[in-house]
Order: structure tokens, then C-alpha cells, then sequence
């Protein structure tokens, strides 16, 4: 009579059991329907199984490991297969079972790859592991969802049986069932806490898993290769990161595991035993030898020395012929594990002739991009000559060469291994200061006039040690003098007479310190060296809102990260986070007045995460009533002043973000396409943002999925002077750039050799870039001030005196705001279209309007080459305006030249009335334009 297959007589057990699972699935439910339910019962986490398969082979056991899943008593809420990288697997498994999910791995080739690919794809709770050749028990998935009633449970692991085709030799004991992937003599008989799981039974919760980064690839067996441990390694890595979780082993949660022939056999028992050896010796090396031996350490001094005298008990019940078995395998295991260590075995393998080629790449770009830098610096820029596209007009071939290989070096470091975290942030320091320190060392004077403003608001400080209640335009300052304090107290420090040093250098200084702080907040998202260093390159290769000079806002930012990074960082105990959080919150409510508000939103925002309530509800609380507080006392004169206009503003949005954009109808083309560059930029993050989110659903339940969407009810809040859609993109920005990194991640590859499509990360880091220059270079036509234009403010400060007017037509010119505790300002160009229209139509009755409404003061009319790069780029006045306006002013009767040259031009208004008796200023010698005005280094 033929035997039956054992495939065969598997399958029939199944059948039965799934009968019977059946019939008591029915009996439940008449239960539940006679009893009502408890009250305050919680709910029963979602569970997803997971198989992985590599080959056809094993088709008949993946039938019935899925037929097991099928007949459960507490059916899982999904079921998922992977195929390894077998195509004809997942097409065979995609027809026949569709009742379950099939995917492909997108990892590594092995297990770990495996397993991490149907991670990501899960949507349940918990995720809970079997193995293609293994069949479980119907109540198996109730029994390991029993395990999570305590929310400090990690993993639940259950008992392994062995199923053997051809029964158990004699000489096998039962302590070394291991060989064999079973639950071996030894282990808890009860449930109770363990070290770690056995891959053939094993469950976590999800979040656990994604949190820690999954399995490593680079253990596991693929192959022939022996390693193996991968879940040994995860299991001390994931308790290592939840300090108080723990792993549960349930044994009446059951699978059964078939053994084949051909792992019964003295030939197996002994290369197992040695892999073995080498998978500790590898584990040893990432998680060290104390953790990595606990277990067997007591393995070896309690179950081996019982084992060896049990079969001479009078009741033996394991023959004799288990003791050479129980000599040798600890001999091979333990010289295979001493051989992993002479070999080094965990460290990265020899790489490839491709992988050293990026290797050599990435170590030799950092330097030579350096040097071309150096030597473009070194070369004569007319900065004075820059067109509609700002500096992107004048710079050198030799400085985009440097900021092309530095791109090149960088994705080719993301694609070495080895490398490490210091290669990663000079890199990323040598493109800070690339980008943010070339107008600091081309320019002979400070850039950008708000920074000129806010040095003018730190010498009041310097001058009179006190804050102005009423300073008009400038009120802000004062009434949240945080960082404006701040700065006096360095200046005084570093013994200087003004802050345009500190201010010169402070977007290179703010950024280079910004690195810290997205380092630390994107270490608590993720393990992954190689995507935290991704997303702090892109973060600093897309903020081209300019945000990062000498500033309130640049300073409040710093801040508002490290207040983040400090909330996520779940290592810390709740006090310790809050404690350290307090005086940067202060800071920050006392320095700026959006940032606090959006401190709130944030905190806001992740106490609606689980995970982070204990940190943000404290935080949330501790600002919810520091910005009031603030705003309602110190600030209220600002705050109650802004209130109308807030109003009017509230729920606006799309006036809101439009009110800061240029008018591409108006302005002049070079900065139409800027504007267009900046735009799409803007579109292109916010579109790999969402991409990242569709195609990686892990990153839905990522605490950056909340930071990036936090920013946008501020849009509803108010214009913010126009200026609200750039601070909404500045602080969604970093939670965006780690989400776009995490996507990037795959192209990084994990094996010793770079995968193809590797080539798309250069490419994707230089359009970023491209988008970066445009924005934040293309307008430096404006934000760049000469020397005659300096020198003719200096030269006014000493004719006007005290309550005198300055008019000018924007106050994009250095020292606009000097002395303003004294005197007073107009920007013509810059208030209503009725008045600037009038000036335009006739320069002569509008200004002098103007200045008769400011009876008893001298008024003084300064028109700068700054003035009229804004006025033409931003289409403020028309083309040539302040040109004709010159021309006729010169011969007006009331207008008095006092100075001209090539970048500056100076008019005294004269009273209409008769003089006071104090004789007006005596007019300059008209001066050509400066010599000193040719190109600069």
C-alpha cells in the first residue's frame, strides 16, 4: 500500500481543523449575541499576517500555511504574501489566491527584505509573522492578540512544534530543536517575558517596527550564505529603543513546523550549529556581547548540564544516543562563533570595484569642490553689473563647477556604506557655505535692507539701553525685544560699536547652527543615517525664502526646531523634555510674534498622536498661556492695534498667500521667470511631499505627516504684511524635506552594489538647487548696496538733524531707519496706489504735499540705485519713473540738490512758508560718480 505524501496528510489536517474552527467560530458568536458586551472593553488591535516565500518548491506548504491562516478562530484582518524576488511565485500566488495580498519585495533579496516589505504594506496594528513551511493551530492568532492587553508589550511570540516527515532521530535532542527553527527544551513552559522571538512564530506591533527601522538586511540568510539571528538582533534593538517594553512569550499560541528529511541528518545538525556560531558573532558586533549572549550564557549553564544527565534519570526518557548530538553542537556552535569574530564577521563586507569607485568619488569631491569654490571667490565679480537675474548673472563657471561636484560627491556618499556621519555633515557644511556665505565675502557691506533695519533696531538698543513704546512702524521690535536684546548683549560681549559684523555673517552662522537641531529632530524619526542626512540637504537645498539673515524670525526658527526635536525625542522622560523646552519657548514667545503661534499649532497638532501626548499637552499648555501672557501685557498696544486688520484677513486664504507674490504682469522679466522658478520649486517639494505619502503609507503615520500639514491654518489667520505663505512653506519645510528623503530612501540601495536608478539622486538634489539659486540669488540685484549709496546716507545723518523727514521711494536702502527714535520716514512707492500714482504724475506737487504735512521739519528726498532695482524689479513704479522724477525735481523751485552721484541722489524739500530763522543745511558739491563702484571680490 503507497504511503501517503506528507504534503498531502498536511493539507487533510488542515481541512479538518478549519472545520472545526468553523464550528466553534459559530458557537462564539451565539455566545457574544446571548451575552452583551462588557462595558469599557477596548477594542482588539487589527492583525495582519505575513508569509514570505522564495520559491516554487515549497508550493504545497504554502497552500497549507494559507489554508491554516484561513481556518483561525479570530480571523486576521489581512493577509499578506511576499514573494522574494521570484516572479513566478507572485504571479502563480496573485491567480490562485485571491482572497489574500500578494507583493513583490522591493527590498534586499532575502528574509529581512521580505518581512520589511510586507511591513510596509500592512495596515494592521500588529504584525504577525509565519513561515512558508509552517502551519498554525486555529487559535493561534487569538492567542497572540491576547498578549497585547498591556500596551508596554513590543512582540508576542508563540511555541514552534516540529512536524518531521520522517519522525524525530533518535539522536536528536530536544534541547537543540533550534537547528530546526522550534521552540527547543528549555524555554518558558508558562507565558513569560524572553529576550527575543523565534522567526517561525513571531508577532509585533507595527509602529514598533517602523520606529526601529525594521530588520537588517545584511543578517538573515539569502542563499548559501549562514547568517542568520536578523530577528534575534531586531528584538534587542527594539527593546534597546522602547525602554520598558518587553516581549512576550505566549506558549499556547502554536504552529507547527515541517522538518524535511533532509534536516535530520548529522550533516545538517553540524553546519547549522557552525552558522549559528557566526550569526552570534555578527549580532555580538552591532549589539554588543553582554546583550547578544544573555541567553546563552544561561542556556549554557542551565538547560546543556541538565540535558547531559537527564538520559542517565532512573524515568530517562531521551536515550543516550543524544549526548554526542548535545557535545558537538555546543563545540561547533561555540567555534563557529569564535570564527565570526576572528573574521570580523558583522562588519561591512568587502565592497565591490563599483562601491569603491563611489567611495573614491565621495571622499575626493568634498575637497576639490572646496578649492573650486575658494578659487571663484577669489575671482573679480562685478557685482555691480548684475542684471534682472541677480547674482546667477555675474557669478563664475568655476563657483557652479564647485556647487555641481559638491552635489555629485554627496549622492555618491549617500551611496557608500561606510560612510559615516562626519563625512555627511562637512558636506553638508560646505554647502551652507556655499550657498550663504558667497554674498558675504563678494559684497564690501551688508546685504538685504531688512538686515540693515534690524542692525539699526540693535543700535537704538546699544544707545539707549531701553525699548520705545511707541516707534510706529518699528513698534514691533520693542514690544518683542527678545532677539533685538539679544544681540546688544553679543555686540557688547565681543566688544565692537555696532552689529553690521554679526549681522554680515549671521545667515552663514544661523544655518550652520540649524544644522544641530534638524539633525536631532530627524534622528527621532528614523535610525536611517543616510535618509537624516537626505532631508537635511534638502531642507537647505530648497529654502529659498531667504529666511535666514540677521533676524527675529531666523533666531525664533532655530529655536522652534530644537523645541521639536526635544519634543519627539521619546528617550527623555516628560520633565527632562519640558524642563529643557521652558526657556526655549520663553525665548521664542519674547522674540518674535507668528512663531509662538505656530509653536502652538505644532504642539497642538502632535498631542493628537498617542505617542507624543505626554510631551505636547505640557508644551502646548506651558505656550497656550506664555503667548497671551506676553501678548495681552508687554505686546498689547501692537496687538490691540492689529486687531481690525487681523479680523478683516481671518479665514482668507487665498488672499492671504497671494498677498506677498509678485505681480508677473508688472514686473520685469527676469524676475517673472525668478518668480516662476520660485513657484515651481515650491510646487515640485509640495508635490514629492505628497507622492512620498501615497506610495510609502508608512509615513501617514509619521509624526512629519502632521508637522508638514501643521503650517496651513496659519493661512487663515492673516497676510502677515504679505509675507504669511513664505513662513507657512518655512515651517512646513522640515517635516517636508524628511518626508521626500524617506521616499528618496530605496534609490540609496542596500546592497554592496549601487542599483542603477541611483543615478536619479544627483539629478533630484540639482533641480532642488537650480530652484534654490534662482530664488534665493536671483533677486540680489536689489539686495545689494554700493558704496556711494553708504557713503550718501552717512553724508545725510550728518546734514539732517532731529525730527527731520526722510522721504524716499521704498525703504530698500541701508540705514532707511537710523535714528528713527528721532526722525521720521515716508516711502512713498509703498503706501496707497493714490499716493504713489500722484507722485508718479507729478513729482512736484506730490512731494511737495507730502512734505508741507510735516509743518516745522526739513524735509529730505533720498532716491538710491537699491531703491530703483526694487521699484523696476517688483514692478512697484514704472520703468524709469525715478529717473524722470529726478529730471524734473532738478529744476522745481522748492527742490534744493544737495548730493548726486552714480548710486544716490539728495534733495532738500523747502518749507512753503517763510523760514523759522534757522538756516537750512548749505548744499554739497554735486559729485560724479565714485571710481571705488568697478568690480568686486
Amino acid at each position: 500500500m503507497t504511503e501517503t505524501p506528507p504534503q498531502t496528510r498536511r493539507l487533510a489536517w488542515v481541512a479538518i481543523r478549519a472545520e472545526e474552527a468553523a464550528v466553534r467560530r459559530a458557537r462564539a458568536a451565539a455566545a457574544r449575541q446571548a451575552v452583551p458586551p462588557a462595558e469599557h472593553t477596548p477594542p482588539r488591535p487589527t492583525l495582519t499576517v505575513i508569509v514570505c516565500a522564495y520559491t516554487m518548491d515549497r508550493w504545497d506548504d504554502l497552500s497549507a500555511a494559507l489554508a491554516s491562516i484561513r481556518a483561525q478562530d479570530e480571523p486576521p484582518a489581512e493577509t499578506i504574501l511576499v514573494a522574494d524576488h521570484c516572479h513566478e511565485l507572485a504571479t502563480r500566488a496573485t491567480r490562485e489566491f485571491t482572497d489574500i495580498t500578494v507583493l513583490r519585495n522591493r527590498g534586499r533579496r532575502g528574509l529581512s527584505g521580505a518581512r520589511n516589505t510586507g511591513v510596509e504594506g500592512a495596515h494592521g496594528e500588529i504584525v504577525a509573522f509565519l513561515d512558508d513551511d509552517a502551519v498554525a493551530e486555529p487559535d493561534w492568532t487569538m492567542r497572540l492578540l491576547d498578549g497585547y492587553t498591556d500596551p508596554k508589550v513590543l512582540g508576542v511570540g508563540g511555541r514552534i512544534r516540529p512536524n518531521w516527515d520522517t519522525g524525530r532521530p533518535a539522536w536528536f535532542p530536544a534541547e537543540f530543536d533550534w537547528v530546526v527553527g522550534c521552540t527547543y527544551r528549555g524555554m518558558p513552559e508558562h507565558a513569560a517575558p524572553v529576550r527575543n522571538l523565534i522567526g517561525a512564530n513571531m508577532s509585533f506591533r507595527r509602529g514598533v517596527l517602523l520606529d526601529i527601522g525594521g530588520f537588517r538586511t545584511d543578517l538573515g540568510r539569502v542563499g548559501t550564505r549562514p547568517l542568520g539571528c536578523e530577528e534575534t538582533e531586531l528584538c534587542i534593538r527594539a527593546a534597546a529603543r522602547h525602554r520598558g517594553g518587553t516581549l512576550g512569550y505566549q506558549p499556547a499560541a502554536v504552529v507547527r513546523h515541517r522538518v524535511p528529511a533532509a534536516r535530520t541528518t548529522w550533516r545538517y545538525f553540524r553546519a547549522r550549529c557552525w552558522a549559528e556560531g557566526l550569526s552570534k558573532a555578527a549580532v555580538s558586533r552591532h549589539t554588543g556581547t553582554d546583550t547578544a549572549l544573555a541567553s546563552e550564557r544561561s542556556y549554557l549553564a542551565s538547560t546543556i548540564p541538565r540535558a547531559l544527565v537527564r538520559p542517565f534519570a532512573p524515568d530517562a526518557a531521551p536515550p543516550k544516543a543524544t549526548i554526542p548530538a548535545l557535545a558537538l553542537g555546543v563545540l561547533t556552535t561555540a567555534l563557529g562563533y569564535a570564527t565570526g569574530r576572528l573574521r570580523g564577521l558583522g562588519h561591512e563586507p568587502l565592497p565591490t570595484a563599483a562601491a569603491l569607485a563611489f567611495r573614491a568619488f565621495g571622499l575626493l569631491a568634498l575637497p576639490v569642490a572646496a578649492l573650486l569654490w575658494v578659487l571663484a571667490m577669489r575671482m573679480p565679480v562685478a557685482v555691480d553689473r548684475m542684471g534682472g537675474l541677480g547674482l546667477l548673472d555675474v557669478l563664475p563657471v568655476l563657483y557652479w563647477c564647485a556647487l555641481g561636484l559638491l552635489t555629485a560627491g554627496f549622492a555618491a556618499t549617500l551611496l557608500d556604506r561606510a560612510a559615516r556621519a562626519p563625512r555627511y555633515a562637512l558636506y553638508t557644511a560646505a554647502l551652507v557655505t556655499m550657498l550663504h556665505a558667497t554674498p558675504a565675502v563678494l559684497y564690501e557691506h551688508l546685504r538685504y535692507a531688512w538686515a540693515w533695519k534690524h542692525v539699526e533696531v540693535v543700535d537704538q538698543f546699544l544707545r539707549t539701553g531701553e525699548t520705545l513704546p511707541h516707534a510706529g512702524e518699528l513698534a514691533p521690535y520693542h514690544q518683542w525685544p527678545g532677539f533685538f536684546a539679544a544681540a546688544a548683549a553679543v555686540v557688547r560681549g565681543i566688544g565692537v560699536h555696532d552689529a553690521l559684523t554679526l549681522a554680515t555673517w549671521s545667515p552663514l552662522a544661523f544655518d550652520l547652527l540649524l544644522i544641530g537641531p534638524l539633525v536631532l529632530l530627524y534622528r527621532t524619526l528614523t535610525r536611517n543615517r543616510r535618509i537624516v542626512w537626505t532631508a537635511v540637504w534638502i531642507y537647505f537645498g530648497t529654502a529659498w525664502v531667504g529666511q535666514d539673515y540677521f533676524a527675529p524670525q531666523t533666531f525664533a526658527f532655530v529655536l522652534y526646531v530644537s523645541i521639536l526635536a526635544l519634543v519627539l525625542d521619546r528617550d527623555r522622560r516628560p520633565l527632562a523634555t519640558l524642563t529643557l523646552c521652558a526657556p526655549l519657548v520663553l525665548a521664542v514667545v519674547t522674540a518674535h510674534q507668528l512663531t509662538p503661534l505656530m509653536l502652538v499649532v505644532a504642539a497642538g497638532t502632535l498631542a493628537c498622536s498617542r505617542a507624543h501626548r505626554r510631551v505636547a499637552l505640557p508644551l502646548l499648555a506651558l505656550t497656550a498661556v506664555a503667548v497671551p501672557a506676553w501678548d495681552l501685557t508687554v505686546a498689547r498696544p501692537f496687538v490691540f492695534d492689529q486687531l481690525g486688520t487681523s479680523w478683516s484677513q481671518f479665514g482668507e486664504f487665498e488672499a492671504n498667500a497671494h498677498a506677498g507674490m509678485v505681480d508677473l504682469g508688472t514686473a520685469e522679466p527676469g524676475q517673472v521667470l525668478v518668480a516662476r522658478v520660485d513657484r515651481a520649486l515650491t510646487a515640485g517639494v509640495v508635490l514629492l511631499a505628497a507622492t512620498a505619502l501615497i506610495r510609502c503609507p508608512r509615513l501617514r503615520r509619521s509624526p512629519a505627516t502632521l508637522l508638514a500639514i501643521a503650517p496651513l491654518p496659519l493661512l487663515a489667520a492673516g497676510a502677515y504684511g504679505g509675507e504669511i505663505i513664505f513662513r507657512v512653506y518655512l515651517f512646513a519645510l522640515p517635516a517636508v524635506a524628511f518626508l521626500i528623503a524617506s521616499w528618496l530612501a530605496p534609490l540609496f540601495g542596500d546592497r554592496r552594489r549601487p542599483r542603477p536608478r541611483a543615478v536619479l539622486l544627483p539629478v533630484v538634489f540639482a533641480l532642488l538647487l537650480t530652484g534654490f539659486v534662482f530664488g534665493y540669488y536671483g533677486k540680489e540685484r536689489q539686495n545689494h548696496f554700493a558704496d556711494g549709496e553708504i557713503a550718501a546716507r552717512q553724508w545725510l545723518a550728518t546734514v539732517s538733524a532731529p525730527g527731520d523727514l526722510i522721504v524716499a521711494a521704498t525703504n530698500n536702502f541701508p540705514g532707511a531707519y537710523a535714528d528713527y527714535e528721532r526722525q521720521q520716514h515716508r516711502w512713498f512707492a509703498m503706501e496707497t496706489s493714490t499716493l504713489r500714482e500722484g507722485v508718479v504724475r507729478d513729482p512736484v506737487a506730490g512731494l511737495t504735499a507730502l512734505a508741507d504735512e510735516y509743518a516745522g521739519s526739513t524735509a529730505y528726498l533720498f532716491l538710491t540705485a537699491g531703491q530703483r532695482a526694487e521699484c523696476e524689479q517688483t514692478g512697484l513704479l514704472p520703468a524709469g519713473a525715478l529717473e524722470r522724477m529726478d529730471r524734473t525735481l532738478s529744476a522745481a523751485p522748492r527742490f534744493t540738490l544737495l548730493l548726486r552721484d552714480r548710486d544716490a541722489v539728495i534733495y532738500r524739500i523747502d518749507p512753503s512758508t517763510a523760514s523759522t530763522g534757522t538756516a537750512p543745511p548749505q548744499a554739497a558739491p554735486i559729485r560724479d560718480a565714485p571710481t571705488r563702484n568697478g568690480p568686486r571680490r
